[in-house]
């Protein structure tokens, strides 16, 4: 047999290798051409030259494997660990670092698809193995399809609460990484449940019984609880529907094996579940399930840009996007519960561009608030070199939002509904991220006079506190959102309270009137229960009416308090829950005491344990 141009070699390798990604290395049995040639019929090629020279064969598998990013010239050597194809729930993949034994296994494999490469997570125990998930009672693909059935929205349902995720949520909080394509995808839900596809109970329909089907009907279920959130109808059915979505919606992702076979729906419905949770005021488990969320996210790879090397170019940009919404989470309960981070943001650079656009858009410009909540969670010690540090981030965000679109920078530039509503989130978030990088300098002590930055700190404080109130008062006069929101109302409550206990601002008159005001808000919007409700209307968390109930207590004590309103916020008769602050002491005594400030007595308010962790006497 003649020996073929190794143009040619390369052209017939490169085809098998597109066509079986698992090939073994060629053992050459000394033939012309071998057996395993034969076998894999490609006997052409069969070259002892090539035989030989497996080391080469691993290196062009590589190159072919990377031929499809733009990028992949600069990463090629940087991750040597096997590939999923995304979303290929039936592929058991574990992300491994470059140090991490399997990696450095697949690296001195002389093939990159040899099997000791391929099993060696498997070998060592790094790997999953349940195909199902194993703590549920069902047991056979029957008993899946039924429960699976038994959980489908209905087309109703999917129609009205999906417009309401799309037009009220997705834009203050866009987590669906490809919208176009999940609306795509939300279309062949909805045709083949007109079609009855999903209805017959003794009929399997294969495409639907994929853990990825069941991962999308999780997703679909998620974006339903969400709708229903902020939906128009009174507050016990929107409770009621929001939380069997949200039921339904986890009972999904157990069909779909979620924990031992994660996917990109899999993430998805977790952050969009954890946020719906946060916003029916359950954000200490919606914090619990983020570390979970957070953790299977990595699973993937999704925390950096390098495990995706190999994935098409349209699923890296949903992979980033995802990974970015997993920091926007964990950043704004991290500001707001002052809880350390567990995200990173190093495996996913911002690109140059972003520091020379002039029009990013609200998502751009929350994205990059949000990297910046990372770095400013600092220990309580301040001294010179952290308020360095906090001017710098104050530097930063204000170049953030400089570079936003007209509309998001100047109330005047809006001309649409929506960019009026983008405008108002915006400053909320930003003068929120202002009062927690200024905090330091509002507490109480002798040696922050000395520093040059304090004044500065101060005023921007000030600045920030009056804003947030002000712009979530013009918010709420035009959205559900603010009012329906946890980070926004904890943003306002927190913010007004500052107002009141600061000693610089509790006797400004501007500062007094905005918080009567936030209490109106509140009031009114409690007012409007039903009587025949009881403590159904209450949709704060407790945290949060303790901060009213204290706010509330603080301005009567000054006499500043409407009486007539009185009882539309404390409501002792008719709500219990707000009947635990009776007894709050006076704001002026607690901050002329020893080594209180205004921060701690928010901390002391905000932060209180609901519950005794400390008792320890068994089941009963």
């Amino acid at each position: 047999m003649s020996v073929v141009s190794q143009d040619e070699a390369d052209r017939v390798l490169r085809l098998k290798i597109s066509i079986e990604l698992t090939c073994h290395k060629v053992k050459c049995d000394g033939n012309n051409p071998c057996q395993t040639c034969v076998r894999r019929k490609h006997p052409q090629i069969c070259t002892y030259d090539l035989a030989v020279n497996s080391r080469r064969r691993s290196v062009l598998r590589q190159r072919v494997a990377l031929s499809a990013s733009p990028s992949s010239s600069n990463v090629a050597r940087s991750e040597n660990v096997e590939q999923p194809r995304p979303d290929d729930s039936s592929k058991n993949y574990v992300y491994s670092g470059d140090n991490s034994v399997v990696s450095l296994l697949r690296l001195r494999s002389t093939d990159a698809n040899d099997s000791v490469a391929r099993e060696v997570g498997s070998v060592l125990g790094l790997q999953n193995t349940f195909d199902n998930y194993p703590f549920m009672d069902i047991n056979t693909p029957k008993e899946r399809w039924k429960a699976l059935l038994s959980l489908l929205p209905q087309r109703a349902e999917v129609l009205k609460f999906f417009h309401y995720y799309r037009v009220t949520v997705f834009p203050f909080n866009p987590i669906l990484a490809d919208m176009d394509r999940f609306e795509s995808e939300l279309c062949t839900y909805l045709n083949a449940h007109a079609t009855g596809e999903l209805h017959d109970t003794e009929n399997i329909t294969d495409r639907w019984m994929t853990n990825k089907a069941m991962g999308h009907i999780s997703l679909v279920l998620a974006t339903l609880a969400a709708g229903a959130h902020y939906s128009d109808i009174d507050y016990p059915q929107r409770l009621e529907l929001s939380s069997d979505f949200a039921r339904r919606s986890f009972h999904a992702l157990r069909l779909a094996n979620f924990l031992f076979r994660p996917s990109l729906d899999v993430i998805q419905s977790l952050l969009i579940l954890g946020n719906t949770m946060q916003n029916m005021g359950q954000s200490d488990a919606a914090w619990a399930l983020l570390g979970s969320t957070v953790r299977l996210a990595q699973t993937m790879g999704l925390h950096t840009a390098r495990s995706t090397i190999h994935w098409p170019e349209h699923v890296q940009t949903k992979a980033r996007t995802l990974w970015s919404s997993v920091v926007w989470q964990d950043s704004l309960l991290c500001l707001c519960y002052d809880r350390p981070p567990i995200v990173t943001v190093m495996g996913w650079p911002l690109e140059n561009s972003f520091y020379e656009r002039q029009d990013l858009s609200y998502a751009e410009v929350m994205h990059f608030l949000c990297r910046l909540g990372l770095d400013i969670m600092r220990p309580e010690s301040f001294g010179r070199h952290e308020a360095d540090r906090a001017i710098e981030g104050l530097q930063a965000l204000d170049n953030a939002c400089q570079r936003g679109v007209p509309h998001l920078r100047t109330r005047e530039r809006c001309t649409t509904l929506q960019q009026h509503l983008e405008h108002l989130a915006l400053r909320m978030h930003s003068s929120f991220c202002v009062s927690v990088i200024c905090r330091p300098a509002m507490k109480q002590s002798n040696s922050l006079d000395l520093l040059p930055q304090t004044g500065i700190m101060r005023a921007r404080a000030k600045g920030s506190l009056i804003d947030s109130s002000n712009a979530f008062l013009e918010f709420q006069a035009l959205s559900v959102v603010p009012l329906r929101s946890w980070s926004m109302v904890h943003t306002v409550l927190s913010s007004t309270l500052l107002l009141c206990i600061w000693e610089e601002t509790h006797n400004d008159s501007e500062c007094r009137s905005l918080q009567q005001k936030v209490i109106d808000v509140f009031s009114s919007f409690d007012s409007k229960a039903s009587d025949d409700e009881g403590n159904k209307n209450q949709w704060l968390s407790a945290r949060h009416i303790r901060a009213l109930v204290t706010l509330r207590s603080n301005l009567d004590r000054q006499g500043d308090a409407v009486s007539t309103e009185k009882d539309n916020l404390t409501a002792a008769g008719s709500n219990p829950a707000f009947t635990f602050e009776s007894g709050n002491p006076d704001y002026s005594e607690i901050i002329n005491s020893f080594d209180t400030s205004p921060v701690s007595y928010l901390e002391s308010i905000m932060n209180v344990p609901l519950f005794d962790f400390t008792q320890d006497i068994g089941f009963f």
